[in-house]
C-alpha cells in the first residue's frame, strides 16, 4: 500500500498551516497516497509564551476538524502531530504534544501523548526546555491495525530511546510513525541513523514526517529530511533537502510481505533473551 510522508514549515497562524496540510494531503492523495503522515506540531509552531493561549483557540480546535474533514474527503488515513488541550483545572497554562491517528471516515481512532520530552539547557548553549509548555504523557498506546498494517504511535525525540518502540514491536507493531520537529545540528549527525536503527531493532517500517526550515515568528529551525526506512534498514523515500524549504511529499509502497520476509531470514525476536531484562 502506497503511504505519503510530508514535511511542512509550520509558523504562528493555524488557519495558514491547516491550508497547507490539507493541500498535502490532497496532492499525496492524488499520488495515490492511501495513507500521509503530517509532522509534529502540524497545527502550529510558535514562541513559548504562545503556546497555551493557541492551543486554547478556536483556530486549533478548528485545525484537527479540518483534518478530519479532509481525511472523510479524500477516503485516507491521517497520522498528524498537535497541541492538545487538557481539562482547564488540570493544567492552565500547558499542553499535551499529541499524535493522532484518523481513520478514513474522518474519525480519531486513537490518540498518543509523548511520553519523552525535550528539554536541553546547555552551559553557554542552547536551553530548550518542552517541559515549560507541554504535559508528559503516562502510556504507550497500542498498535492499531489499519488498512496498510499495525501502527504504533510515538512523536519525535521517543526515537531516541529504543525501549517504547520494542514494546510495541512486541505488542504487534509493523510500522512505526514519529510525527517530528528534529533540531538541525542534532538532525545533520542524530536523524537517519535513529530512524534506521529503530527500523533495525524492531523490524519495522519506520516513517518520519518533519517539519522543516526557519519557523516564522521564531528563531526555531527545524532539520526536516522527512524520511521512510524500512525494515531492512535502508531509506526507501526522503524528502528534499534542497532549500528554499517548502511543504512537499514523498510516497513508498509498504510491502508487509516483504516485511515478513525479513523477520523470517533474520530471526532477531525468536532469538532475543527477554528473561534477561524487564519489559515495558
Amino acid at each position: 500500500m502506497r503511504v505519503a510522508v510530508t514535511q511542512m514549515t509550520s509558523g504562528g497562524v493555524i488557519r495558514e498551516n491547516l491550508a497547507t496540510a490539507q493541500r498535502l494531503v490532497r496532492e499525496a492523495v492524488a499520488s495515490g497516497a492511501r495513507a500521509v503522515f503530517l509532522p509534529e506540531a502540524a497545527d502550529f509552531l510558535a514562541p513559548p509564551s504562545d503556546v497555551a493561549t493557541l492551543t486554547r483557540s478556536d483556530d486549533n480546535a478548528a485545525f484537527v476538524h479540518g483534518l478530519c474533514d479532509v481525511a472523510k474527503e479524500q477516503d485516507v488515513w491521517i497520522s498528524v502531530g498537535v497541541h492538545e488541550s487538557p481539562q482547564p483545572e488540570e493544567e492552565p497554562t500547558r499542553c499535551y504534544n499529541t499524535h493522532l491517528l484518523i481513520n478514513q471516515q474522518g474519525v480519531i481512532c486513537e490518540r498518543y501523548r509523548k511520553l519523552h520530552l525535550y528539554d536541553v539547557d546547555i552551559q553557554n548553549g542552547p536551553t530548550i526546555l518542552e517541559s515549560n509548555t507541554t504535559i508528559p504523557g503516562e502510556s504507550l498506546k497500542a498498535p492499531v491495525s489499519t488498512s496498510f498494517g499495525k501502527l504504533g504511535l510515538l512523536t519525535c525525540y521517543d526515537m531516541r530511546f529504543p525501549e517504547v518502540s520494542l514494546s510495541l514491536r512486541r505488542q504487534g507493531a509493523e510500522i512505526l510513525a514519529y510525527p517530528s520537529a528534529f533540531a538541525v545540528r542534532t538532525g545533520a549527525a542524530h536523524w537517519a541513523p535513529l530512524l534506521q536503527a529503530r527500523a533495525i531493532d524492531t523490524q519495522c517500517y519506520v516513517i518520519a514526517a518533519a517539519q522543516v526550515g526557519l519557523h516564522p515568528g521564531t528563531t526555531r529551525s527545524s532539520w526536516g529530511h522527512a524520511m521512510i526506512v524500512d525494515p531492512w534498514g535502508s531509506i526507501v523515500a526522503q524528502c528534499s533537502d534542497m532549500p528554499p524549504f517548502s511543504a512537499s511529499f514523498c510516497l513508498a509502497d509498504l510491502n508487509m510481505d516483504s516485511l515478513y520476509k525479513i523477520r523470517t531470514d533474520m530471526p532477531l525476536w525468536q532469538q532475543r533473551r527477554v528473561d534477561l531484562y524487564p519489559t515495558l
